[in-house]
């Protein structure tokens, strides 16, 4: 009977890996169609959303403390920098120990996650954790490389300070990785791309709602 409802949990988990997959190649093909910056931040926007509802179903499955995570080691790795995202939930022997529940996702080259504007909209949990990701074993944090992080309760709901009652954002924006003014490897927000951003709002509930309009992001 143990063994009939792990299988079943497992597929479970694998049907929403497929979503996932299916989400980024529909959004190859969408830039594939569509050039220009605008295309490839649209499509960044579902990919994101779609890894959203991901890890809140993956945190409701598995009853388990669930964390989208976001690539921030420009030393590590200037690929992944700010533009890699997964899923890890907390395994049941606790002690701040975190499987890979699917093996990361690339945005379009181009867009990246912004945390300073994600801060000055309301992200409460401005979080950073040490991984080696992508495991498929329990691997306590502390070692690895360093990510972003916005967290998901056992039930779905979004964790923030029980206090502040705000919603998380997450912000994308469009930019270069490049040399900045004093010469350090940086994203570089061109002129003609200050205005190509959108964001999503992690709602304590758990549910995503996107934005769209710059003038209620900038």
């Amino acid at each position: 009977m143990n063994t009939h409802a792990s299988n079943r949990g497992f597929t479970l988990i694998e049907l929403l890996v497929v979503i996932s997959i299916i989400l980024l190649v529909s959004s190859v093909i969408f830039i594939g169609g569509n050039a220009g910056a605008g295309a490839a931040l649209g499509s960044s926007t579902r990919i994101v959303s779609g890894i959203a509802q991901g890890a809140r179903g993956q945190a409701i499955l598995k009853n388990a403390k669930t964390r989208l995570i976001i690539h921030n080691d420009l030393d590590a790795d200037a690929e992944k920098y700010r533009r890699y995202f997964g899923i890890v939930y907390e395994s049941s022997a606790g002690s701040d120990e975190w499987i890979a529940a699917t093996q990361g996702t690339y945005l379009p080259e181009g867009i990246y996650f912004d945390p300073g504007l994600s801060v000055t909209h309301g992200w409460t949990t401005s979080a950073e954790i040490k991984l080696e990701y992508p495991r498929t074993v329990a691997k306590a944090a502390g070692t690895g490389e360093d990510f972003y992080y916005y967290e998901y309760k056992s039930n779905g709901t979004i964790s923030t300070d029980p206090i502040d009652f705000k919603n998380d954002w997450l912000v994308l924006r469009a930019g270069t990785l490049r040399p900045d003014d004093s010469g350090d490897l940086d994203i570089v927000v061109e002129a003609e791309q200050e205005a190509i951003t959108s964001a999503l709002i992690l709602r304590r509930s758990g549910t995503t709602t996107i934005v769209n309009d710059p003038d209620d992001i900038l």
